[in-house]
């Protein structure tokens, strides 16, 4: 069902705005494949099947922001991926325009927002590659953000939180401000980007990066290791230092950082 439109976003944005569907991000996907222009946003109040990084289910109650963005762009499969640092540092723009001043607003490798050492928010990017170009026929960019609630996480060193928990209220709550304002940093990032290419981005998203320099662990498929997270690469890996051992640069894996360690 479509609701009536509460939010008019800047041009090139058409919005999709939805009450309720399985997952902004299978919706955009389909969107795509019947042929919607580049920055189409689907916007949904809840999710029945939402889902985060590696198939997990992400809790999609009413009340928190449910958002992709399909984007067509005739670049390298091997730097879309810098796509999720320009949403991140968006992300985390708009969160710290939301939360309380004083507010700690971190990233964490590869592409979450933390509050306070606490997650607020998560993207997920999905894309149809085109092997014969080299390119995506498109890509899509899902953001949650925790705003009236957060899931309870059993995991203590992943633990999450939202806009509510950290104080706000009221108005505070509101999602069309909140996609409003995200919208408009992830355009101004996407345009830096594409003139400039990845290096303000990179900077952009050290400036607030939690874990740089200290102790990490980092979970992939079929290893765990700890380390140093020496670096952020030119194409955004994770350089992560080894005692005694050469260094590994790590392209995707969940990172685990140790309570208490400071952020840049």
């Amino acid at each position: 069902m479509t609701a009536a439109p509460s939010l008019q976003l800047p041009s090139p944005y058409t919005l999709v705005e939805l009450e309720c569907v399985d997952s902004t991000n299978a919706e955009a996907r389909r969107l795509a494949e019947q042929g919607a222009t580049d920055c189409t946003v689907v916007w949904a109040k809840s999710q029945t099947a939402g889902r985060g990084r590696r198939g997990r289910a992400w809790v999609s109650a009413p009340g928190n922001l449910y958002f992709s963005i399909l984007l067509r762009m005739p670049y390298p499969m091997d730097v879309m991926t810098q796509l999720g640092f320009v949403a991140a540092n968006a992300v985390a723009d708009a969160v710290q325009v939301a939360a309380p001043r004083g507010t700690f607003v971190n990233v964490k490798w590869p592409n979450d927002v933390l509050v306070e050492g606490k997650k607020i928010a998560g993207i997920l990017m999905e894309g149809e590659p085109d092997p014969e170009s080299g390119r995506f026929k498109w890509l899509v960019l899902g953001i949650g953000v925790n705003v009236a609630s957060h899931p309870v996480v059993e995991d203590e060193a992943y633990p999450a939180t939202s806009l509510a928990a950290q104080g706000v209220s009221g108005e505070g709550l509101a999602l069309a401000p909140l996609l409003d304002t995200l919208a408009k940093r992830f355009l101004a990032g996407l345009a830096t980007w594409r003139n400039l290419g990845f290096g303000p981005i990179r900077r952009h998203w050290l400036a607030r990066a939690k874990g740089v320099g200290g102790p990490v662990t980092v979970r992939l498929p079929n290893e765990t290791l700890q380390g140093v997270f020496g670096a952020l690469d030119e194409n955004g890996a994770l350089v992560l230092h080894l005692d005694g051992q050469p260094n590994r640069v790590i392209t995707a894996g969940d990172v685990f950082i140790p309570t208490g360690a400071q952020s840049n």
